[in-house]
């Protein structure tokens, strides 16, 4: 009776001790992405980085006043954006950081993206480049279309990253360098430079 008794107690304690367990975790709840109650890994990127690499390079950008020379609302400069490289350790993809630039281009009004052509005749957006070409064919308007998908603008892009250890902490900087070709000079008349470092022992919430 006494062992009934005392097996009945320690099931009873683990019950109670199954709830306190799950717990301990945080529950799973929606976060402000430019917060500081989001998750922060000091050895890898986190996608807050992207956006503050981005938000640094662009408003150096758009503050130079470089853009103010090409284009307006009427008729805006168009822009080839090149694929970003990447010389981190991290494999991701690098038209997320790509994609808030171009956002914020597009943005001020004075260049727009051209998505039907590309190195080596590969557009970003094919139905679109067909579905151009087929019109101009159809409109005599051939030797146009080269004029339209010539860009006044390229951007490159570059990703560098440098990790040092000491002890149990971890210390990376992401560094994104671009620069703005204008291509009837072939010239660069604006480069930028935008860098996110970070340090810790493990992944952590907050800035």
């Amino acid at each position: 009776m006494r062992i009934n008794l005392l097996s009945s107690c320690a099931l009873m304690s683990l019950l109670v001790a199954i709830p306190c367990a799950n717990g301990c975790k945080s529950p799973t709840r929606y976060v402000d992405a430019g917060g500081n109650d989001v998750i922060v890994n000091a050895g890898k990127m986190n996608v807050q980085d992207w956006s503050l690499l981005a938000d640094q390079c662009t408003q150096s950008m758009i503050s130079a006043g470089v853009l103010q020379r090409y284009g307006d609302q009427s008729k805006p400069a168009g822009v080839l954006l090149n694929a970003l490289v990447n010389e981190t350790t991290e494999q991701f993809d690098g038209d997320a950081i790509l994609k808030k630039i171009r956002i914020a281009l597009l943005n001020t009004g004075r260049v727009e993206v051209i998505m039907t052509a590309g190195p080596g005749g590969r557009a970003e957006d094919p139905i679109a480049q067909s579905a151009q070409q087929a019109k101009a064919f159809m409109s005599g308007n051939d030797n146009a279309l080269m004029a339209k998908n010539t860009p006044d603008l390229t951007l490159t892009a570059k990703l560098l990253q440098d990790q040092t250890k000491s002890g149990s902490d971890t210390q990376s900087t992401y560094i994104l360098q671009m620069t703005l070709t204008d291509t009837p000079s072939g010239r660069g008349i604006w480069e930028g430079e935008a860098n996110v470092m970070k340090r810790g022992g493990k992944a952590t919430i907050g800035f």
